[in-house]
C-alpha cells in the first residue's frame, strides 16, 4: 500500500471506525436490512397463507345437473363481506329467475392474473376445470357503500368455454338494510349472464316471464336499490318481458318508464334511445288497440319514426342494406339473359 496513504488510514481508524456516529450507522443500517428481511418474510408466509385458504374454500361441483355458478373472492376493501353476500343472494334468489331448473353455487378460487387477457384465460382454464357454466370475480375500491365492479365469464347454457361471453359491470353494495331489493337484483343478473335470452322477451313462454317482470318492476321502483346503468338495463328486459305478456298493467308501466326516460334530457346511448323509443310506441299501439285513442296513436308513431331515423344511421344496418343491394344486382343480372347471351357470359 503506498505510504502517503498511511496517515489517512490511521486517521480514518482512530476517528471514524472508532467513533460512536459509526456505531450508530452500522446498528442503523443492520436494522433496516433486519426490517427489510423480516416484511419479505411475513409477506411470503401471509401469500402462503392466504393460498391455502383460497385452496380449502375452494371446492367443485358435486352434481352436473342443472346451472353451476363459481363464485371467486371479490378483492379489495370489504370484499370477503361482498362475496359471501353475493353467494347468500343468489342462495336465496336465483331460482326466481331460473325458472325452476336446479343450479350449484361453489367457491373459487382467487383469480389473481392481471391483465384482460390474463384473467380471461385464468376464468378459462376454471370454467374447463369446474365443468361450471359460468364464474364470477370482482374487486372494490376503499368506501363502505361503494359498488363492487363484477366481471362474469359464462357459457351461456351451452357454450364452450373458450368461447364464453364476458359480462363486466356493477353491482350495488348489499347490506342487511337493503338486501330484500338489491340481492334479488343481483341474483337477476347474473341469471341474466346464465341465460341471455332475459333480456329478450320473446325467448321465453309469457307465463313463465310474469313472475320475473313483477320482481324487475318492484326492483325498478326502489329509488336507492341501484344506480342509474343498472336501472337502464332492467328497465330494458322488463319492457321487453311486458310487451310479451301483454295486458293493459304491463302496457302502461312501459309507456311510463320509457317516456319518462326519454323525457328526462340526459344524454342517452344511442342504441338505448331506439329500443325506448320503440318501446314506448309498441305500448302506446297496444294500449290504442284496447282502447282507440288516436292522439297515442300519433305519438306512437312519432317516437316509431324517430327511431327508424336512428336505424338508419347504424352502420350495421347500411352494411346490411349494401349487402342486400349487391344481392339484388346479382340476382338481376342471372335473371337477365340477354346480357350474358350477347356478351358470351363475359364482364369484360
Amino acid at each position: 500500500m503506498p505510504t502517503q496513504f498511511t496517515p489517512f488510514i490511521e486517521w480514518f481508524e482512530a476517528t471514524i471506525v472508532g467513533s460512536p456516529i459509526w456505531s450508530g450507522i452500522g446498528l442503523a443500517t443492520a436494522a433496516i436490512i433486519g426490517l427489510i428481511v423480516i416484511g419479505a418474510a411475513l409477506k411470503l408466509l401471509a401469500r402462503g397463507i392466504r393460498g391455502l385458504l383460497d385452496s380449502l374454500a375452494s371446492r367443485k361441483r358435486r352434481s352436473t345437473q342443472g346451472f353451476g355458478i363459481a363464485v371467486a373472492p371479490i378483492v379489495g376493501p370489504g370484499g370477503g363481506r361482498q362475496t359471501r353476500a353475493v353467494i347468500a343472494a343468489l342462495d336465496a334468489h336465483l331460482g326466481l329467475f331460473t325458472f325452476g331448473s336446479p343450479f350449484e353455487i361453489v367457491k373459487a378460487p382467487r383469480i389473481r392474473t392481471r391483465g384482460a387477457k390474463g384473467l380471461r384465460s385464468s376464468a378459462i382454464r376454471y370454467l374447463e376445470k369446474s365443468s361450471t357454466d359460468l364464474v364470477l370475480w370482482g374487486t372494490r375500491d376503499s368506501g363502505k357503500q361503494k359498488a363492487s365492479e363484477l366481471e362474469i365469464l359464462s357459457c351461456a347454457g351451452s357454450l364452450a368455454p373458450a368461447d364464453a361471453l364476458h359480462f363486466e359491470g356493477f353491482f350495488p353494495f348489499l347490506n342487511a338494510q337493503n338486501q330484500e331489493t338489491t340481492s334479488r337484483i343481483v341474483a337477476y343478473l347474473v341469471a341474466r349472464a346464465l341465460q341471455p335470452g332475459l333480456a329478450d322477451g320473446s325467448a321465453f313462454k309469457a307465463e313463465k316471464l310474469a313472475p320475473v317482470a313483477d320482481i324487475l318492476v318492484s326492483c325498478i321502483d326502489d329509488p336507492d336499490a341501484v344506480q342509474d346503468r343498472t336501472r337502464r338495463t332492467l328497465e330494458h328486459d322488463y319492457s321487453s318481458m311486458a310487451l310479451h305478456i301483454g295486458g293493459e298493467t304491463h302496457l302502461k308501466r312501459v309507456a311510463e318508464l320509457r317516456r319518462k326516460r326519454l323525457s328526462s334530457g340526459e344524454s342517452l346511448p344511442a342504441s338505448f334511445e331506439v329500443h325506448a323509443r320503440v318501446d314506448l310506441g309498441r305500448a302506446l299501439l297496444g294500449l290504442s288497440e284496447i282502447n282507440f285513442d288516436p292522439v297515442r296513436v300519433r305519438e306512437a308513431m312519432d317516437h316509431l319514426k324517430v327511431a327508424v331515423e336512428m336505424l338508419k344511421a347504424d352502420p350495421i344496418l347500411q352494411m346490411a342494406q349494401m349487402t342486400n343491394q349487391a344481392v339484388q344486382q346479382g340476382q338481376a343480372m342471372l335473371a337477365n339473359r340477354k346480357r350474358f347471351s350477347v356478351t358470351g357470359g363475359s364482364t369484360i
